[in-house]
């Protein structure tokens, strides 16, 4: 990878000469712009990313110590070369003052500037890696951010922590959108290049869509979105627009669901669960993207299933014993529901679709080749849908819940990927209050279940495989001199730096901070 140049001076034989009589590549560099002043150069600085900055100080209209103070304002990672004719020392020395690391005078001795290159390429190198680093961090925090604020917490430290998304929520109205990817049928690069390309930073670097954009990945097989459209009334079709364009670029396949508008910090959760209701509403209709403010005429969607239920047909569902008995368990719980009172069509129709939902989505979860949305759940919810008496409902629901259970093998809900994929979605989300109750929500699962399997299945009970998880990212941070151990602690999901200080010992035989003085050489996990 070559580090980008931009050469300028008001004369071009002099821009014509660097260019032309050195041999950037063999050093490392790339010439990306030449330009004749200081408005071109920062036409150029503001189109492509530019690494180091070669300019003259004399120029007409605005000279080069202008182009400093702004390069050292805005953009102050860039390296500045300065070109001096003999007797300007004193622009120079102001040069030197505006942030420029090394001046030349004209005309230029190559052999010098081959020397300066040379040395400076280190320093791209080192500032190169920094930049990385910060921006990685950044993004850790942010994410970190948006997952507690998705899932509606909102505590003092998370108040605090929200200052990385300023000024953009004091004044802004957003939305949420949320990208789901069928994780059986998504090449893992592709997911991971559609994520870099919009992590980049708070400005995209997309034609089709103009405003800030804060990516993060809540849910497994998912990517969100935190968008601020550039635009009055705010809009984010194009946005939706140019994220359809690249799942077509990437050969992916992928439905879209979107909020409505809000405004301030306490919105951000019900905004996430508007654009979870969106996609609920994809997987029933098969269609690729919506907008909640397109749905609020479905009632169905927003009846939510008593947890305790849920959670109980999951585990019947789970048992091989008991599976079988499914079917005559809702349509005797439909009938229950009758006898306590009047049960309209829509209401049963409404119950029968989130039971659905959920055995569809355990399905999922375990078997890796059902996913809600195809063919057959389509069929089902077609067939609830069209009829109009309750006896009608639950012969459909029965007949879809005897065919579904019947066709599943002995061991059927002990096979799959399930706990890989709740491994996967652990090291994506170790940060987080994890706990075995979330993960039988995000996996449909019931949590005793779930715990036996991942013990059989890994080896580890679940406390175990998560602080491993933490650990491990620990040792890597703490090579890391610029950030501070508490911030550690925090970044990988502890609150008391105490007690992440006695697990850490517990698992490596050092403290954090002798970790960090030795390298980790005396760790005896190492």
């Amino acid at each position: 990878m070559y580090y980008q140049v931009l050469l300028v001076d008001d004369e071009e034989i002099v821009c014509k000469g660097l260019r032309q009589f050195l041999d950037w590549e063999s050093y490392g560099y790339h010439v990306a712009d030449v330009a004749h002043s200081v408005d071109q150069a920062l036409v150029c600085l503001e189109k492509s990313p530019i690494d180091l900055v070669i300019t003259d100080i004399r120029m007409p209209v605005r000279d080069g110590l202008e182009l400093l103070a702004a390069i050292q304002e805005e953009y102050p990672d860039i390296i500045t070369i300065v070109l001096s004719g003999y007797g300007e020392f004193e622009y120079a020395r102001q040069a030197l003052r505006h942030g420029a690391s090394e001046f030349l005078t004209k005309p230029v001795n190559f052999g010098e500037l081959k020397r300066l290159l040379a040395s400076l390429r280190s320093k791209l190198e080192l500032e190169r890696i920094e930049v990385s680093e910060r921006r990685e961090y950044k993004q850790m925090k942010i994410n970190l951010l948006l997952n507690n604020l998705a899932n509606g917490q909102l505590n003092a430290r998370i108040v605090e922590a929200a200052s990385l998304l300023e000024p953009y929520l004091s004044n802004r109205e957003y939305c949420v959108i949320r990208l789901h990817l069928p994780g059986s049928s998504v090449p893992h690069e592709a997911v991971e290049v559609l994520k870099s390309y919009w992590m980049q930073g708070a400005n995209p670097p997309s034609e089709s869509y103009s405003g800030a954009v804060f990516p993060f990945n809540n849910e497994l097989d998912e990517l969100s979105f935190l968008i601020f459209p550039d635009s009055a009334p705010p809009s984010a079709e194009r946005f939706i627009d140019g994220l359809q364009a690249q799942l077509r670029q990437l050969q992916l396949k992928g439905i879209v669901g979107g909020s409505d508008y809000h405004a301030g910090l306490e919105q951000i959760h019900d905004a996430y669960r508007e654009a979870g209701k969106a996609l609920q509403f994809l997987f029933i209709s098969g269609q690729q993207s919506v907008m909640y403010g397109q749905i609020e005429a479905w009632p169905f969607l927003d009846d939510q299933l008593d947890e305790a239920f849920s959670l109980d047909v999951l585990r019947r569902l789970s048992s091989l014993q008991q599976r079988e008995s499914l079917a005559a368990y809702i349509s005797g719980t439909l009938d229950a529901m009758a006898a306590r009172g009047s049960l309209s069509a829509a209401e049963a129709q409404a119950f029968c679709i989130q039971v659905a939902l959920i055995i569809n989505q355990h399905l999922h979860s375990i078997r890796d080749s059902k996913q809600v949305g195809d063919t057959d759940f389509q069929s089902l919810i077609r067939c609830l849908l069209l009829a109009q008496q309750l006896s009608g409902i639950k012969k459909v629901m029965h007949d879809w819940l005897t065919r579904l259970t019947s066709g599943m093998g002995e061991n059927e809900s002990e096979s799959g990927s399930v706990i890989t994929n709740i491994k996967r979605y652990i090291q994506e989300h170790y940060a987080e209050n994890i706990t075995l109750n979330s993960l039988s929500g995000i996996f449909y699962l019931h949590p005793i279940y779930l715990s036996r399997l991942f013990k059989e299945k890994s080896g580890l009970n679940f406390v175990e495989y998560i602080t491993e998880v933490r650990m491990g990212m620990a040792k890597e941070l703490l090579l890391n001199p610029t950030l501070r151990v508490h911030d550690i602690c925090q970044m990988v999901g502890y609150e008391s730096p105490r007690h992440f200080t006695k697990l850490f010992k517990n698992a490596t035989g050092m403290t954090p901070k002798s970790y960090r003085e030795t390298g980790g050489a005396k760790a005896f996990t190492e």
